[in-house]
């Protein structure tokens, strides 16, 4: 975000919080938290806000930051893939323990 954005923001909230007055410091701070933040992403947290509470917000109140892609999903769902099919296999290719004359007549699966 730049700091005309982060400007834009504080612009905002001071013109919705008519008693929250920003001084410099504030300003600075923001700068400082807000340069690695998403301006479209922070705004529409801060308009949820507007909406929500009639108190201003801190920094970590519309806070968002980007976090990194990772493929992390399609990995698992890869493994989940060959695991389900693993199991799968084992359980095909199992040899089953026969059931005892016995029991047979108990149970609902046949032996083998």
């Amino acid at each position: 975000m730049t700091k005309d954005e982060v400007v834009k923001l504080l612009i905002l909230i001071e013109s919705v919080y008519p008693n929250c007055i920003i001084k410099d410091e504030t300003i600075q701070q923001w700068f400082q938290y807000c340069s690695e933040m998403d301006y479209e992403l922070v705004m529409a947290k801060l308009k949820n806000h507007i909406r929500k509470s009639p108190f201003p917000p801190a920094i970590a109140d519309i806070a968002v930051f980007s976090f990194a892609e990772n493929d992390f999903p399609v990995t698992f769902k890869e493994w989940m893939k060959k695991g389900r099919e693993r199991i799968e296999c084992e359980r095909d290719h199992a040899q089953r323990i026969p059931i005892p004359e016995w029991l047979v007549e108990y149970s609902t699966r046949k032996s083998v």
